[in-house]
């Protein structure tokens, strides 16, 4: 693996900020009843995503700022949107409670590490990443639906279930990691 660069200002950071500063007008075009907007907008914050990833590999411009605003841009958003979709009741309680609760289990967990250890490192499960890819499907689903009633039914309740039990499966191996990370720091 190539060293991370400690260069805070570069294209890929400033493609994730981009991706921070777009989220409350994803949110604001939502609540105003522009779903068609919020999407547009959620596809350049898509694309601000994966470039960000793809510079920072090919140019070497990795950096440790931006591997913790990279996760943290996502959160944000994803967080964001859902909430706004929980309140205008386009999502079920059930999943805006899942996805909350498995939040608050990775940033609780994380941060008591990071306090009691100091070695925090960001590695995301493969179980995360399916679950991070659902959610923002289960976020662009909706809001196509919202503009344009589709897709179908049946393609959104699957897409809200499978989102559930991803979230639900990702918490629970997040509380088992930090459990055994957290009995591994205090047996040395």
């Amino acid at each position: 693996m190539k060293q991370k660069q400690d260069r805070i200002l570069n294209i890929p950071n400033i493609l994730t900020l981009a991706r921070i500063i777009i989220t409350p007008f994803i949110v604001y075009a939502m609540l105003e009843g522009e779903p068609a907007f919020a999407l547009l907008l959620m596809g350049v914050a898509g694309i601000t995503d994966m470039l960000d990833g793809a510079i920072a590999r090919m140019f070497n411009q990795r950096s440790t700022v931006g591997a913790f605003m990279d996760p943290l841009a996502d959160k944000l958003m994803l967080i964001s949107t859902i909430v706004a979709l929980y309140f205008l009741a386009h999502i079920p309680t059930y999943l805006f409670l899942a996805v909350v609760f498995r939040d608050m289990v990775i940033v609780l967990g994380a941060t008591a590490y990071e306090m009691v250890t100091h070695k925090l490192e960001m590695t995301p499960l493969f179980t995360s990443k399916i679950t991070t890819f659902l959610q923002i499907m289960l976020v662009l689903c909706v809001l196509a639906n919202m503009a344009w009633q589709t897709p179908g039914a049946m393609i959104l309740q699957t897409v809200v279930w499978l989102t559930f039990a991803f979230t639900c499966i990702s918490g629970i191996q997040y509380m088992v990691l930090w459990m055994r990370k957290a009995v591994h720091a205090e047996n040395r």
